[in-house]
């Protein structure tokens, strides 16, 4: 990456800078590893000292970090947020090189922009159809009638079958499977039945899924995936999910069929959600709990355990059952 100075990384973030503006910047490292031409940033004060005693010769920090005057500050009320959007300033997107590899298969009634970047052994299906400026990676397979939305970013050996819509501005890393059959079978006599999965996924703009992920298609309607929501490493959307807007789910959690979750929710990683359940807006949910078919998780105090309940509720159940386990351990 080139050089930067911080008196124009400061100015680029619109923040105000103490200390040598001259200094250059050549990369960003974490605390501990960061040396005099490194940035990187301080959100809490206890690492105050610690920052002190490092070699870091740029920081992101609030206006009460300490004086030194070897050290240059960029003074931020939101440290790791600046940070993050120096992170991207200073190691840009490389620049998409607009045009098809020789190797893609693309069917002729397939619209692709010319402005989109396709990659080796590409598979395009019949009418589906490639926004500006979209970069989809080698071995990408894009269904029949399928939309990738403008300026979106299609990772290597991704799946979206046919019959999608992913948004502008995607994010969509490596392994994803979009679109493949909700798990509906019905028993029959003596053996279970496939029910065909007809139905569709729509992903919403500026939407990022983890690698791995899987997301299947509605058995009827849609499975929606809204407007900047966030998904981690092998997260499984179920058939007929609604996931709402600006939603996070972490990494190897799995919702079933039918599941609703409102905007803003927050759900740990290794969570399990069964079928019909609804996820109100803004509530959190914390790693590993498990929540019941059909339950409602009600926004406000964060929920936890198998089968979930209130935070302060299960650390009460913990503690009663700490205190019970010492009565009944034999004595010395």
């Amino acid at each position: 990456m080139p050089a930067i100075t911080a008196s124009e990384l400061a100015a680029r973030l619109g923040l105000r800078l103490r200390g040598n503006g001259n200094r250059q910047i050549t990369a960003a490292a974490a605390l501990e590893d960061a040396g005099p031409d490194d940035l990187t940033f301080i959100s809490n004060p206890k690492y105050f000292e610690a920052g002190l005693a490092s070699n870091a010769g740029c920081f992101i920090a609030s206006t009460d970090f300490p004086a030194a005057s070897d050290r240059t500050i960029i003074e931020s009320a939101q440290p790791r947020a600046h940070f993050a959007q120096a992170l991207a300033l200073l190691y840009p997107v490389a620049p998409i090189h607009a045009g098809i590899h020789p190797t893609a298969v693309i069917h002729p009634s397939a619209t692709v922009h010319s402005t989109a970047e396709i990659g080796p052994f590409v598979a395009i299906g019949n009418g589906a159809s490639i926004g500006a400026r979209v970069r989809i990676g080698a071995s990408t397979a894009i269904g029949n009638e399928s939309r990738i939305g403008d300026d979106s970013l299609i990772h290597a050996r991704v799946s979206i079958y046919g019959g999608v819509s992913v948004g502008a501005r995607a994010i969509i890393h490596s392994g994803v499977v979009i679109g493949a059959d909700g798990f509906g079978f019905e028993l029959s006599g003596a053996s279970f039945r496939k029910v065909p999965q007809v139905g569709r996924v729509e992903i919403g703009e500026d939407v990022e899924i983890g690698a791995n992920s899987c997301i299947d298609r509605a058995t009827l309607g849609t499975t929606v995936v809204g407007d900047g929501t966030k998904l981690d490493n092998m997260v499984h959307i179920g058939h007929n999910c609604r996931i709402g807007k600006h939603v996070l789910i972490v990494a190897q959690t799995g919702l079933a069929g039918g599941v609703t979750v409102g905007d803003y929710a927050v759900i740990g990683g290794q969570v399990g959600v069964g079928d019909k359940a609804r996820i109100e807006s803004k509530a959190v949910i914390g790693s590993g709990a498990g929540i019941l078919s059909s339950k409602i998780v009600h926004a406000g105090e964060p929920v936890w355990g198998t089968p979930a309940r209130p935070l302060r509720q299960y650390l009460r159940q913990l503690a009663t059952l700490s205190r019970l386990s010492k009565r009944s351990s034999p004595k010395a």
